[in-house]
C-alpha cells in the first residue's frame, strides 16, 4: 500500500470518471469516424451518380497556401515541413487551424488556439507564463512564418490571431526541422500576406466581463501594376476576467509589404508590435492542508488591483523568394525578435503558507518587484527546394541552413519580503486589503547567449508510383555562453539528427506512412571526469493512414506513435558522494535517464457534406518514467495532470432555404480523469466535458453578426490543480461574445 494520502475533488468537479467518460469519448470518437466512413463510401459511389452542382470549398493549394476566405475548417497542405507539402505526404500527424476556424470559434490569441487543438495540453506557471505540452513533453519553441523563436521567460505575449492566416501543428520529434528541443510538437504561426486586389475588413467584439475589442485589416496594391502590395492589421483589445480586479489591455500593429523585383523574385518585409498591460496573477489559489480544493468562489483573485505585468514584443522580418524556371524555389529570410518587460513593468503579490500551518485559509503576503527580463533573437534561414530527374523518375529535394542567436537577460529585483502575515484569504479584497508597496530593485543584467546553427536536407525518392522513401538529416552546432561566469559555458558540436520515412498510396485517396525522427536537448551536467554529458535524445516512431476525400475537401488521419527520450542525467550510485567539485551533494551524474510516450490519434477536418464542416481529433497518450533519479517516479506518468484520453471536436452547418444566411456551430472537449502527486499528497479530478456553441448570420453580403458561447453548461472544473503551493486555477465559467464584422 502506498503511504501517499489522496484527496479527491468531489462532485460536480469530480465523479467516478472511468466508465462514463470513456463512453462519452467513444461516442464522440464515432462522431469523427462517421464522416470518414461516409466520405469513403461517397468516393466509391460518386462515379455512378449523375453530375450535380455542389458547394465549392477551396482548400490551400500548392500555389496558394492561404486559408483566408477558403470557408473551410481544413487544409490539404502545410508549410511547416520546409516548403509547401501535402499533409498526406508528411509522415507525421499535422493539424492546420484555418482562418475560418479561428473566426468561427472566435479564437483570439495563441492560448485560445492551442487549448482547442487536438493533441496539445496547456499548463500554467501563472496567469501570464502559459506553457504547452504534447505527448507528455513541453513544446519548447514556436515558429513565426517558419522562423523559430524562444518564447520562454516573463516577457512573452500570446500572439494575437488577427494577424494570422493559419496555425500549423506538427506533433512528434522534429529535430530535422529545428535542431534542439523536445519530442513534443512544432507550432508554426503563418501570418497574413498582402493581396493584389483591394480588400478591407473590420470587426467589433463585445463580451462578458467587459470585453471590448476592435480589429481592422486593409490590404491591396500600392502601385498601378500591383508589383508592390501592402497590408496593415490593427487591434485594440481590453478585457476583464471572471476574477475580481484582473484585467488586461492589448494593442497590436502589423504591417507587411510584398514587392516583385521581377516575375520570379519577391521581397517581403514585415514589422509587428504587440503591447500588453496586465494585472497578472503570480499563482492561483491554495488547496486544503490535505491537497483537496478549498472551493473558494470562482471570482477569487489572490492579487491586488495595483499588480502589473506589462511588456511588449516586436518581430521584424525580411524575406526573399526566387522561383527558377526549372521549378526550384530559393527562399532566404532574416528575423529580429525582441521580447521585453517594460521599465518597472512587474509588480506582483504572492501568497505563501508556512510549514506546519493548521488553518488552511491563513497565509502570508509577499510583494515582489522585478525588471529587466529581455530576449533579443536573431534568426537567418536559407532553404532551396525542387525536383530532379533520376532513373526516369522525378524526386523532390529540400536543402538549407539556419542560424539562431538569442541574447537573454533574466529579471532582477527583490521578492520574498513578507509585509503582511496571517491574511485570511476568504475575506481578502484585492482593492483594499493589501496596500501597494515599493520594493527596492537590486542587482543588474547578467546576459547569456545561446547560438544554434544547422545544415539540413531531405530527399523524397519516388521508387514507384505509389511508393516514396524519405531520407534526410541535420547537422547542428549548439553553444551556451555566460560572459560573467565562463564556467557555465558549454557547447555541442556536429550533432547529427537523422530522419527516414516511407509513404505508400494504398488507393488514390488513402496512403500509409511509417517514419523515424529524432531530436536532441543539450544538458549542462558533468560526469565524474568533468566532461559534459551528451545531449538527451528523443526518438520517435510513427505509423498511420492519411486520406483525402470529396476531391480533397475532407482530410482524415489515424496513427500510432512510440517515443523514447533517453540520456537525461541521473545519479550514478557507483560514484563518490558528494561528487565534488561538480556537485556539493549527491552522486556524480551519468546519462542514464529514460522516459517513454506512446499512443494513437484520430483526426478529421474539412467538408463532410455540402455546408457541413467538421474539425476534431481524439488522442490517447500513455507516458511513463522508465529510469529517473527519483526512484518513486519510475513507472509513473510524465505529466499525470494530462488526461490519457481526450477529444476535441467542432462542427458548423450553413443553413439553406428559409434559414439562408445562418451558420450554426457547436463543439465539445471531453477528457478523462487526472491527478497530481507532490510531497506525499495526491489530488485527483474526474473526467469532464465542456460544450461550446455559435450562431452567425450574414446579411447584405458584407456584414456578419456572430454569437459565441463558451462552456455552454457552465461546467465547474480546474484547468490546473495540485496538493501543494497555490496551483488551483478555475476553468472559465460560461461566457458569451458578440461580434459584428464587415468586409469591403
Amino acid at each position: 500500500m502506498s503511504a501517499d494520502r489522496t484527496s479527491t475533488v468531489p462532485s460536480p468537479i469530480n465523479r467516478p470518471p472511468r466508465r462514463g467518460t470513456r463512453m462519452t469519448l467513444l461516442c464522440a470518437s464515432l462522431a469523427i469516424a462517421y464522416p470518414l466512413a461516409m466520405a469513403h463510401a461517397a468516393d466509391e459511389t460518386d462515379a455512378d451518380q449523375p453530375a450535380t452542382m455542389q458547394t465549392v470549398t477551396v482548400m490551400g493549394t500548392a500555389d496558394n497556401m492561404t486559408t483566408e476566405k477558403s470557408g473551410s475548417l481544413g487544409s490539404r497542405n502545410a508549410t511547416i515541413f520546409k516548403g509547401v507539402e501535402s499533409i498526406r505526404d508528411i509522415p507525421q500527424p499535422v493539424t492546420v487551424i484555418t482562418r475560418q476556424l479561428l473566426d468561427d470559434r472566435n479564437l483570439l490569441d495563441l492560448h485560445d488556439v492551442l487549448q482547442n487543438t487536438p493533441g496539445v495540453s496547456v499548463d500554467y506557471t501563472d496567469s501570464e507564463r502559459v506553457t504547452y505540452n504534447s505527448r507528455g513533453y513541453s513544446i519548447d519553441a514556436l515558429q513565426i512564418d517558419g522562423i523559430t523563436m524562444n518564447q520562454s521567460g516573463s516577457a512573452f505575449i500570446q500572439p494575437d490571431t488577427a494577424v494570422l492566416d493559419r496555425v500549423e501543428v506538427l506533433r512528434g520529434a522534429s529535430g530535422m526541422l529545428r535542431g534542439s528541443g523536445n519530442p513534443s510538437a512544432t507550432v508554426n504561426m503563418v501570418r497574413k500576406r498582402p493581396t493584389k486586389d483591394f480588400q478591407a475588413s473590420g470587426k467589433v467584439t463585445v463580451g462578458r466581463w467587459d470585453r471590448h475589442r476592435v480589429e481592422g485589416d486593409v490590404s491591396g496594391a500600392l502601385n498601378e501594376s500591383g508589383s508592390l502590395r501592402g497590408r496593415v492589421v490593427v487591434v485594440k483589445d481590453e478585457k476583464e476576467f471572471f476574477q475580481k480586479a484582473k484585467e488586461e489591455s492589448r494593442e497590436v500593429l502589423y504591417g507587411v509589404v510584398d514587392y516583385d523585383l521581377s516575375p520570379k523574385t519577391t521581397i517581403t518585409a514585415s514589422l509587428q508590435h504587440t503591447d500588453l498591460d496586465a494585472t497578472g496573477a503570480w499563482g492561483g489559489m491554495p488547496g486544503n492542508l490535505d491537497g483537496s480544493p478549498l472551493f473558494l468562489p470562482r471570482d477569487t483573485y489572490l492579487g491586488s488591483d495595483w499588480n502589473r505585468w506589462n511588456r511588449y514584443n516586436d518581430v521584424a522580418q525580411l524575406e526573399m523568394e526566387h522561383r527558377f524556371d526549372n521549378g526550384w524555389n530559393l527562399k532566404a529570410s532574416a528575423a529580429w525578435i525582441h521580447l521585453a518587460l517594460k521599465n518597472n513593468g512587474f509588480k506582483q503579490t504572492y501568497f505563501t503558507r508556512l510549514a506546519g500551518a493548521t488553518n488552511p485559509y491563513l497565509m502570508d503576503v509577499t510583494t515582489a518587484q522585478y525588471t529587466g527580463n529581455d530576449s533579443k533573437q536573431r534568426v537567418f534561414n536559407v532553404t532551396a527546394n525542387g525536383s530532379v530527374e533520376l532513373f526516369g523518375r522525378k524526386h523532390e529535394l529540400v536543402v538549407g541552413g539556419e542560424s539562431l542567436r538569442t541574447r537573454a537577460v533574466d529579471s532582477w529585483g527583490a521578492g520574498s519580503l513578507y509585509t503582511a502575515k496571517n491574511v485570511d484569504i476568504r475575506t481578502f479584497d484585492p482593492y483594499s486589503t493589501y496596500a501597494e508597496r515599493d520594493v527596492p530593485i537590486t542587482g543588474g543584467p547578467n546576459p547569456n547567449f545561446t547560438t544554434q546553427k544547422g545544415l539540413y536536407g531531405t530527399a523524397r525518392l519516388s521508387i514507384t508510383d505509389p511508393l516514396n522513401i524519405l531520407i534526410g538529416g541535420r547537422l547542428s552546432w549548439w553553444k551556451y555562453e555566460v560572459p560573467r561566469t565562463p564556467a557555465s559555458n558549454y557547447e555541442i558540436e556536429r550533432e547529427a539528427t537523422p530522419f527516414a520515412a516511407i509513404t505508400y498510396d494504398i488507393t488514390p485517396n488513402v496512403n500509409a506512412y511509417l517514419s523515424y525522427t529524432e531530436i536532441f536537448t543539450p544538458q549542462n551536467v558533468k560526469d565524474t571526469s568533468g566532461s559534459i554529458l551528451p545531449p538527451i535524445r528523443g526518438e520517435d516512431y510513427e505509423a498511420g493512414l492519411k486520406g483525402e476525400f470529396f476531391g480533397g475537401k475532407l482530410t482524415a488521419s489515424a496513427g500510432i506513435f512510440h517515443i523514447t527520450n533517453t540520456g537525461k542525467a541521473v545519479e550514478d550510485p557507483t560514484s563518490i558522494n558528494p561528487c565534488v567539485p561538480y556537485f556539493t551533494s549527491g552522486y556524480c551524474r551519468v546519462a542514464g535517464g529514460k522516459t517513454q510516450s506512446e499512443g494513437f490519434e484520430l483526426e478529421v477536418a474539412g467538408e463532410v457534406l455540402p455546408g457541413w464542416q467538421v474539425q476534431g481529433g481524439y488522442t490517447n497518450t500513455r507516458t511513463k518514467y522508465i529510469k529517473d533519479t527519483t526512484a518513486a517516479n519510475n513507472g509513473q506518468p510524465l505529466r499525470s495532470i494530462d488526461p490519457r484520453n481526450q477529444l476535441r471536436v467542432f462542427t458548423t452547418w450553413q443553413a439553406t432555404g428559409m434559414l439562408q444566411g445562418f451558420t450554426f456551430g457547436g463543439g465539445a472537449q471531453v477528457r478523462d480523469d487526472s491527478y497530481v502527486t507532490a510531497s506525499g499528497l495526491t489530488t485527483r479530478q474526474g473526467g469532464y466535458t465542456t460544450l461550446d456553441a455559435m450562431v452567425g448570420y450574414r446579411f447584405n453580403g458584407r456584414y456578419k453578426l456572430q454569437l459565441n458561447v463558451n462552456n455552454l453548461t457552465d461546467k465547474v472544473y480546474y484547468k490546473k490543480f495540485g496538493p501543494t503551493g497555490i496551483p488551483y486555477y478555475y476553468g472559465d465559467p460560461r461566457n458569451v461574445t458578440l461580434s459584428l464584422s464587415a468586409a469591403l
